[in-house]
């Protein structure tokens, strides 16, 4: 009988029908798309879900994109691969880190400590920007 009334619950809890997960960790590696024409960050995606592409899907799924590496330290949602970072989580972007191709490095000259970013669907607000690496807090 016990047996009976924990299959439901497990059943529940499986995360086969969660749509979205709430994850909380020290570090994790993230790719951020930002628009070619804006220049804005419209996504964050974690990195090894670009290690699982080639080029051409990468470059067919987001067009007119350009690919940055940064360090995601803190609790983020996770929809179908797109990242959500939550409220105080650190983002580092390595701005001079660009993914294919290597020439443009991300436009961080003109943001200063407390300055606000759009990274996707969250708002971070610039902590520290320097040559290289620009701190985000979100």
């Amino acid at each position: 009988m016990k047996i009976m009334l924990l299959i439901p619950i497990l059943f529940i809890l499986s995360p086969n029908k969660c749509q979205s997960q709430t994850l909380s960790t020290k570090e994790t590696k993230v790719v951020l798309v930002v628009s070619s024409q804006t220049h804005s960050v419209t996504q964050i995606v974690l990195y090894h879900t670009f290690e699982n592409m080639t080029n051409e899907e990468v470059l067919k799924k987001y067009k007119d994109s350009k690919f940055y590496v940064g360090l995601l330290k803190g609790s983020y949602e996770l929809n179908n691969n797109n990242l959500e970072p939550k409220d105080n989580t650190t983002i580092v972007v390595f701005t001079e880190k660009r993914i294919f191709p290597v020439i443009e490095f991300f436009p961080a000259e003109d943001l200063a400590p407390g300055d606000s970013i759009e990274l996707g669907k969250a708002k971070a607000k610039v902590v520290s920007n320097k040559k290289g690496e620009l701190i985000l807090k979100t």
